[in-house]
């Protein structure tokens, strides 16, 4: 799985965005969500990938190319860190997501090691899944992970193999796999962070079919969100999603630096700007996450910080 990004396809991606923006008797309308910067996360961050925030409001962010979580108070403080490079248990190879549940245990997607961790919300060590590996496939590679507390279901993305592998919350019980290789709605190609929306619908970032898919509990994909392009409403490489209080998604674009507001049918609402309403641009925006009190958390990989921000207000804006 690759998370490092071709800087000729993004300059590419920026400068056909501006030629477009310039042809003349082109009209873009559409809505701006603002959003004021409250503060950063930083604390020698390595190419952070996701962000999560848990129990009393503390942050947790993945720094898997350090190989450990770093977390953060609700002011945006460093607390304290756990992990480290390894195999044994408590320690990390590469990890890219992670999340949280009611009781704020953190779940890690510890990649390279090919299993998910869970831990207090203090980072001490609980337990571990490890992750099976398809017969006749590659050797698993999960990337993100999901917890859905009201069905006792443990959503696993694994990105190699190109699928959702669901587990029993309680036993770590295999019930079923998702998705297979391919473009169809019931496809995906190397899948990587996911989210749990509040009906249990679970949200797929499909990266290369460059689309947010939507799957119903019983494993059918119901929605696809977005398609291909650099224009408003398209995805060029989506990798973040979440889902607001409101049942809006929220996606992020790593090669354009977009983050996009959509409706669970795949509708544009708005894009995300700063509190002039002009669009924001983000580096790289990877893993993004919103808490109870309408914060977003931005991770900007390649800047190595988490951007807090705080969502104000949509206003209609127009570009020509």
């Amino acid at each position: 799985m690759q998370l490092y990004f071709n800087k000729i396809t993004y300059l590419f991606v920026i400068i056909s965005l501006i030629i477009v923006s310039l042809i003349p008797g082109i009209t873009y309308a559409f809505q701006v969500t603002q959003i004021k910067h409250l503060f950063d996360l930083e604390h020698g961050l390595l190419q952070p990938s996701d962000v999560a925030v848990g129990k009393d409001h503390l942050i947790y962010v993945l720094d898997g190319v350090n190989n450990r979580v770093v977390v953060f108070d609700e002011q945006g403080t460093f607390s304290f860190t756990f992990g480290g490079k390894g195999v044994g248990k408590g320690l990390f190879n590469a990890p890219i997501g992670l999340t949280t549940d009611s009781e704020g245990n953190v779940y890690v997607a510890d990649t390279g090691n090919r299993r998910i961790q869970v831990f207090s919300p203090r980072g001490t060590f609980k337990s571990l899944l490890s992750v099976a590996s398809p017969e006749g496939g590659y050797p698993s590679d999960p990337v993100d992970c999901e917890v859905d507390e009201k069905r006792q279901r443990l959503y696993v993305a694994d990105n190699d193999n190109h699928r959702i592998v669901v587990y029993s919350l309680t036993d770590y019980k295999l019930l079923e796999s998702w998705g297979s290789e391919g473009e169809g709605m019931q496809q995906l190609r190397n899948p990587f962070l996911i989210a749990l929306a509040q009906d249990t619908s679970l949200l797929v970032v499909d990266v290369l079919n460059t689309r947010v898919q939507v799957w119903s509990p019983q494993g059918e994909a119901v929605n696809s969100i977005g398609d291909y392009g650099v224009d408003v409403g398209q995805l060029y490489r989506p990798k973040g999603v979440c889902i607001d209080k409101d049942n809006v998604i929220f996606v992020s674009d790593s090669y354009v630096g977009a983050i996009q507001r959509f409706n669970r049918y795949g509708h544009l609402k708005s894009v995300l700007g700063d509190e002039t309403g002009k669009v924001k641009i983000w580096k790289t925006p990877v893993g993004i996450t919103i808490d109870s009190k309408q914060r977003l958390y931005v991770v900007e990989m390649l800047l190595n910080r988490v951007g807090v921000y705080q969502i104000l207000e949509t206003r209609d804006e127009g570009v020509k």
